[in-house]
């Protein structure tokens, strides 16, 4: 035993006893020190204390790049910055919001408060300041949870005339700032859960030149219950150039999901792809999302199957295998097959010579791909299983993966703590996979 291990237990223990009691019903704000302010932050908390008096809280952004209280920028473009400073002060009336923003300015070089208005939501969670469309003017755009923390609301602003102008307000699932027509400016880009009897939703909102806003909606699927995530790509045309699209993975079940693919052009947000019973479709389980999977710079839009070899599910529930599929003129076309593991994070892309002559098992606690005879099947309609091909599993512990790799087992990955192996086995033939085939067809997410 290291020498150097009974002092260390001692220190730590000594270091347990000394350590003061935790209240462990405090809130994170409690138990967190407030960043020390700066000397500009100082004088613009002396402006906001003399206009909201001395008993106030700052209130921080959960996320973004601005993540301090002060918000300070020039807003109106007259060459000097202006201030939002976000905190909660206790108010005798329970039915007024305690999150409050308040506007200060600057006259002679000092600061000064200019108003205060309440919040749109319980918690702030996140501040942009952006143009959007054709419109030069800056925008403060003001993200916030509602109470219950299942939907969200937002406020744009801009400052005119000494005072904060509300032009856009509403509330919304998701929520995005990006340049979805790639022109060159940014738009709102906003999704909404299906709630009876209103479907799921997106919005776009654009500024135009003269300040007003341009609005698209767009019903969504009739049984996506919300979006899960958005994934954005461009779409091949057949001139051969390609357009900006949307790729919205939506919530369809309790752990299912399906792919709609949208555009934004001139103005109009509009539908190009989604699933009908007539055709291919992308459900599969909820955990498998659309991306660029094969990194030539299209996303592919996964879709689940009984593996090859199967025509019934047997009674102990197979492996389903991913069809990845890329959008054509309203069309999936299926470009790969591969096993796809939400639970361990990884894509395991199958060459193509192994389409319909290979199919996977697990075995333990690996993943396990045979050649079958695609000529018999077994009495329970599953594959008759010929030689393994390769051999996948996860592990993370350094321990066991450093004596697999002593076994044979190739180290693919490495990657949050995991460590992804593969071991090739020699019976393959012409099925048989080579190294640099396995570590490109490796996929880690």
């Amino acid at each position: 035993m290291n020498g150097k291990l009974p002092l260390i237990c001692g220190m730590t223990a000594l270091m347990t006893v000394q350590l003061p009691a935790c209240n462990f019903s405090a809130s994170t704000e409690t138990m967190l020190t407030p960043p020390r302010l700066t000397a500009e932050q100082e004088q613009i908390y002396k402006a906001l204390q003399q206009n909201a008096g001395s008993q106030i809280s700052l209130k921080y952004p959960k996320s973004g790049e601005r993540l301090s209280a002060f918000t300070v920028e020039d807003l109106n473009g007259d060459g000097t910055d202006e201030a939002i400073v976000f905190y909660s002060a206790g108010r005798n009336g329970t039915e007024e919001n305690p999150l409050r923003l308040c506007l200060l300015d600057q006259r002679g070089g000092k600061w000064h408060a200019v108003t205060d208005y309440p919040a749109a939501g319980a918690e702030i969670e996140r501040v942009d300041i952006e143009r959007l469309g054709d419109n030069r003017r800056k925008n403060l755009i003001l993200r916030y949870s509602i109470v219950d923390g299942a939907e969200h609301a937002a406020t744009v602003y801009h400052y005119e005339e000494g005072a904060l102008i509300q032009s856009l307000s509403f509330q919304y699932s998701m929520m995005e700032i990006r340049d979805l027509n790639q022109d060159g400016t940014a738009e709102l880009f906003l999704t909404n859960s299906a709630k009876s009897p209103v479907p799921a939703s997106a919005t776009v909102y654009a500024l135009d030149a003269q300040g007003n806003y341009v609005r698209s909606p767009l019903e969504l699927p009739e049984n996506f219950t919300d979006v899960i995530r958005a994934a954005y790509g461009t779409l091949p045309m057949p001139d051969g150039t390609r357009i900006p699209a949307v790729y919205l993975d939506g919530s369809t079940g309790s752990n299912t999901a399906q792919t709609a693919v949208l555009t934004y052009q001139n103005q109009l947000l509009t539908t190009v792809y989604t699933d009908a019973a007539d055709r291919l479709n992308s459900s599969r389980p909820g955990g498998c999302q659309t991306m660029d999977i094969d990194g030539d710079g299209e996303l592919e839009i996964p879709g689940s199957m009984l593996f090859y070899g199967y025509t019934a599910a047997p009674e102990t529930s197979p492996l389903s295998m991913t069809n990845w599929y890329v959008c054509r003129n309203g069309m999936l076309i299926r470009e790969h097959a591969s096993y796809y593991s939400v639970q361990e994070g990884y894509v395991f892309v199958m060459p193509e010579r192994w389409e319909k002559r290979v199919t996977a098992v697990q075995e333990n606690e690996e993943i396990v791909f045979y050649q079958f005879d695609p000529a018999r099947q077994t009495a329970e309609g599953g594959p008759v299983l010929q030689e393994p091909l390769l051999r996948l599993q996860v592990v993370n512990d350094p321990v066991i993966a450093d004596a697999m790799q002593s076994e044979g087992y190739l180290l693919l990955r490495r990657h949050n703590g995991n460590y992804y192996l593969g071991s090739i086995q020699e019976a393959g033939g012409q099925m048989q996979i080579s190294e640099s085939e396995l570590l490109f067809a490796m996929q880690v997410l």
